[in-house]
């Protein structure tokens, strides 16, 4: 969402019969990476659900603006709901986000996607206007937004669908706009995707929509794909091994089950199962009553329950989300099995992902979710029943875990009530352990019918979802743990889950058991109720992820559970994740109880308890190439990816393995080794380049192109100036290196050809006839960075260097280093964008060249540089704002450096503004480009020396600045193999 601009209508010629007052909405297909995106992001939510996938990434381009709504419980999420975020910087990319409220999850069509599309833009139009006045007929503001494909994936909309949508929403928006005379029209929509698969079948879908259907009236478009930084491709297409597979269960009057699924194709097909209730009661019961494993219950559950064609699925491998509501979320669905598993084979609970999420939630708005690092750990309660050593231990355990993860967690182990509750409202939690006796419907004993569910805490008290509800700050994750832990005592009285006290008193809080007594009363299968109850009330209150335990479970399972779930959750998997884990431990450490399946998970599966570094941290599987062709694939995505990495480690890293799990075959590959080379050298490791390049020379190097020659003379050039070689040395190498780049611009088909290449006839600097241009500027470019290095590496000045005081090589190359740049100006064109980095390089080195004046040489006139640094700035600026990539913000911060030292006086405010220029720049660049800048910088310093002092503070703070945008940001080390490789697109570079 550019800043808008009040324009008349367009003068191009136009149907006679449109309505001039409606002009078309331009819609174009971007194919990059989000950060890249021009305009307000427009995103889709779902109620309840996590921030991730694309939501996810835009948060932290916009700096936490959207989980820190999320967090104070304002975010959208029902149909028709909407919020717009704005980063005041202006140099922000994306400029912010536009949220739209999905509805519930598994209920998205293309319909309703469309109504979300049409009021969020509407919602964006509203805010766009200022003072609230309607603008005039002939004059309205243009407001241009980009847009995710939403909804797309598994189980979700098609990709046409999805376009559609966005197209229908947006022209249903203007048609509203237009009708009320608000002065505001959608001009543009951008829809960015960052597979090349999907972008294509989005192009495709905006073909087919604009060509077979009304929408053709109200949008134009190029159906091109317009590629961007950060752009990635795949081979095979699949959907993230994460995903979630959507199922509804809804209980019906009559007791039957419907179910709704969501499917790879589009809709969501329903069936409805005639149940038994008393029958399939029983069942349960016979599960929930023991902890041993009842194999044939769960299979005829299984059968009884799911629809036919659902359990042909079970054998797959996605994930599930059980949407239930209160009538089918106290079947224990994590224990039922499907009929062909084996006796050896893992059940389908443990093979599969499985979260629950409640439907017809009525979840309090305005939810106030906590942030601070605090967890309130219970184990076991003063409730006069027998004690649960287990539990207490488990509190103890888990309280130890949290404290090592840096959450301030002291555990309550068997207190009173009344302690437990105002430790409750003391301070706000992100985690609640609750560990003890608990009951399902008690009687109060009050003389009345009412009942209790939740955590016995003695002499008549409980806590309840209620109570939970009552704070103030909702806590992120609750931890329920309220069934037989310990050793148990005698049976508890009918629906109680625990039990009496030693000796059998009275049942919990002192209420009598039935008919007045306090001996053994049988069970009656109610465990998983109590589980069911307290979870969904936790829900209802915004708690947004809930484990609770449905029956009596074995102890050392029941730890296992605990320590895997809490260990894998701080580490940085996300809940649905860690539950699988858990499940699985608890499964292969004690086969024979059915504690693995004994937990109800509620929530979000996507949710994370871990702060971002740890998840940054998280480890994740990194598989093998199937094939070379897929090794090549992911090379070239991590050679886009160094355009916008801030962790160079890690893709290093990757390409050494990918490398290394090729077979030998593949690797006497001359076209991957010369690909390895290149990205190699894009990530500035150009030891390792030069490595693969010369093993393709070796080889006959028949998969190297002109450039790639180009290339591997420049990283001689810099390895050159970096090495601890003699200065002769360095110097021969340069100049032996300028040589074969002269050579390949006076005739780059002597390369191939020899003697019989036809002659050039471009012009090059020092030629005796001016340059009627001709000549490709990349290789003027690095000509004139040569000569650059060679200034440096025979500067009398500079730290380590020849300290002869003799400054004849020096200014010789500075000279050579202005010629080359203004020669790469000129042939850059009025439209290169690459003109304003050669400008800049250019007065670079005539800055130098004043510093350390050349005798006979007449100096570039102070105010002609101004004048030429003021002509480009407004240009630069403009190209930095509207196409914002790392070199155009760059080059624009490095002009506004080049006036300021080109000015009577640098000042420190001058210093600043460039260095959050280069902050910007940063987050749409890698490592590598800004050391590219900080090495101009130390060029700059190296000049200066103390011929200019007064311009030294100034660099030194540029340097510092930069030194510290440049650290890491996963506290690893970057090797040390050479300078950061040049390229012609833009800046100040060495």
């Amino acid at each position: 969402m550019a800043p808008p601009a009040r324009t008349a209508p367009a003068t191009e010629e136009v149907d006679p019969d449109a309505d001039p007052s409606r002009p078309l909405t331009r819609v174009r297909i971007s194919h990059g990476d989000l950060r890249f995106a021009r305009h307000h992001v427009l995103v889709g939510h779902y109620p309840g659900s996590t921030l991730v996938g694309g939501e996810g990434a835009l948060d932290e381009l916009l700096d936490g603006r959207l989980s820190r709504a999320a967090t104070l419980g304002i975010y959208p999420g029902p149909i028709e709901t909407c919020q717009v975020f704005t980063d005041p910087e202006q140099w922000t990319r994306p400029p912010g986000a536009v949220v739209a409220g999905l509805g519930p999850i598994g209920g998205l069509s293309a319909a309703t996607l469309a109504r979300a599309v049409a009021h969020a833009s509407l919602t964006a139009a509203l805010g766009h206007l200022t003072g609230g006045a309607s603008a005039t007929h002939t004059e309205v503001l243009q407001l241009r937004l980009s847009s995710l494909l939403i909804g797309t994936g598994q189980g979700g909309l098609p990709v046409r669908d999805s376009v559609q949508a966005l197209l229908t929403g947006v022209q249903r928006a203007n048609d509203r706009l237009a009708d009320t005379q608000l002065g505001v029209h959608i001009a543009e929509l951008e829809v960015i995707e960052l597979w090349q698969d999907r972008a294509l079948q989005a192009v495709e879908a905006l073909g087919s929509s604009l060509t077979s259907s009304e929408l053709a009236d109200s949008f134009t478009a190029d159906l091109r794909l317009e590629e961007r930084p950060g752009r990635q491709r795949r081979l095979l297409f699949s959907e993230p091994s994460g995903w979630w597979q959507q199922v509804r269960v809804r209980s019906e009057a009559d007791g039957s089950l419907t179910f709704e699924a969501s499917t790879r194709r589009a809709g969501t097909p329903t069936r409805t199962v005639p149940t038994q209730r008393a029958l399939v009661d029983r069942l349960v019961e016979s599960l929930v009553d023991s902890p041993s494993p009842d194999p044939s219950a769960a299979r005829t559950l299984f059968e009884l329950l799911f629809p036919n064609d659902l359990k042909a699925q079970a054998p797959d491998t996605d994930n599930l989300v059980l949407l239930v509501d209160r009538g089918s979320a106290h079947y224990p669905w994590e224990l039922l099995d499907d009929q062909g598993t084996q006796e050896d084979r893992e059940p389908l609970g443990v093979r599969r992902g499985l979260v629950r999420q409640l439907e017809g939630s009525s979840m309090r708005s305005h939810v106030l979710s906590a942030t601070s690092s605090r967890a309130l750990v219970v184990g076991d309660t003063a409730s006069g029943l027998s004690a649960l050593p287990a539990a207490q231990k488990e509190a103890r355990n888990v309280a130890e875990a949290l404290r090592a993860s840096g959450f301030d967690a002291e555990p309550l182990i068997a207190e009173s009530g009344t302690k437990v509750v105002q430790a409750l409202f003391a301070s706000s939690y992100r985690v609640v352990h609750l560990a003890g006796h608990g009951v399902y419907e008690w009687p109060l004993g009050d003389g009345t019918d009412a009942t209790v569910t939740g955590m016995v805490l003695g002499n008549g008290m409980y806590l309840t979802a209620g109570e939970v509800g009552q704070m103030r700050q909702v806590p992120e994750l609750v931890v329920v743990n309220c069934c037989h832990l310990g050793s148990m005592g005698p049976a508890a009285p009918i629906g109680a889950v625990g039990t009496g006290g030693p000796g059998g008193p009275a049942g919990p809080g002192g209420v009598p058991g039935p008919g007045g007594t306090s001996g053994p009363a049988p069970r009656t299968g109610n465990y998983h109720r109590l589980a069911a109850s307290f979870a969904t009330e936790l829900i209802d209150i915004g708690v947004r992820a809930v484990v609770a335990c449905g029956w009596a479970v074995d102890d050392g399972a029941a730890s296992t559970f605990a320590t895997t779930l809490y260990d894998r959750m701080l580490s940085g998997l996300t809940f649905g994740e860690a539950l699988g884990a858990a499940r699985w431990q608890t499964w292969n450490d004690y086969p024979a109880v059915n504690t693995w399946g004994a937990y109800q998970c509620y929530g979000d599966p996507d949710y994370r308890l871990a702060p971002d570094a740890v998840v940054h941290r998280a480890t994740t599987v990194r598989r093998a190439p199937a094939s070379a062709e897929q090794a090549r694939v992911e090379i070239e995505n991590l050679s886009q990816s160094v355009d916008v990495s801030r962790n160079t480690r890690y893709g290093l890293d990757r390409l050494r393995e990918l490398y290394e799990a090729l077979t030998p075959e593949d690797r006497e590959d001359d076209a991957l080794q010369v690909l390895i080379a290149r990205t190699y050298n894009k990530f500035g490791d150009f030891a390792h380049a030069t490595q693969y390049f010369e093993q393709t020379l070796e080889r006959g190097g028949t998969a190297l192109t002109v450039r790639d020659f180009e290339v591997w003379i420049d990283q001689v050039v810099r390895a050159a100036a970096t090495s601890e070689d003699a200065v002769d040395d360095a110097v021969a190498t340069i100049e032996s290196a300028i040589e074969r780049l002269r050579a390949l611009l006076d005739n780059p088909a002597s390369l191939v050809l020899g003697a019989h290449a036809p002659e050039r006839t471009a012009f090059l600097p020092g030629d005796t006839h001016p340059s009627p241009g001709g000549v490709g500027i990349d290789r003027l470019w690095r000509v004139a960075s040569a000569y650059k290095r060679l200034a440096l590496v025979t500067c009398p000045e500079r730290p380590g260097g020849p300290h002869t005081g003799d400054w004849t090589q020096t200014h010789q190359a500075l000279v050579a280093m202005s010629e080359w740049y203004a020669a790469a100006r000129t042939a850059s064109g009025a439209t290169d964008r690459r003109r304003h980095g050669a400008l800049a390089n250019w007065l670079a080195a005539e800055l130098a060249l004043r510093w350390r004046p050349v005798e006979g040489r007449t100096a570039l006139d102070r105010s002609e540089a101004r004048d030429l640094i003021d002509d480009a700035l407004e240009a630069a600026r403009e190209e930095a704002y509207l196409a914002p990539t790392f070199w155009t913000v760059a080059v624009y911060a490095d002009l506004l450096v080049l006036a300021a030292l080109w000015s009577p006086r640098a000042t420190a405010d001058e210093a600043q503004q460039a260095l959050d220029l280069y902050r910007r720049a940063s987050e749409l660049g890698s490592e590598e480009q800004l050391r590219q800048v900080r090495d101009q910088v130390d060029f700059l310093l190296v000049m200066a020396g103390t011929e200019a002092h007064r311009r030294v503070a100034f660099l030194n703070t540029l340097h510092d600045g930069l030194v510290a945008l440049d650290t890491p940001t996963d506290g690893t080390t970057e090797p040390a193999d050479g300078e950061g490789a040049e390229v012609a697109g833009g800046t100040v570079t060495a």
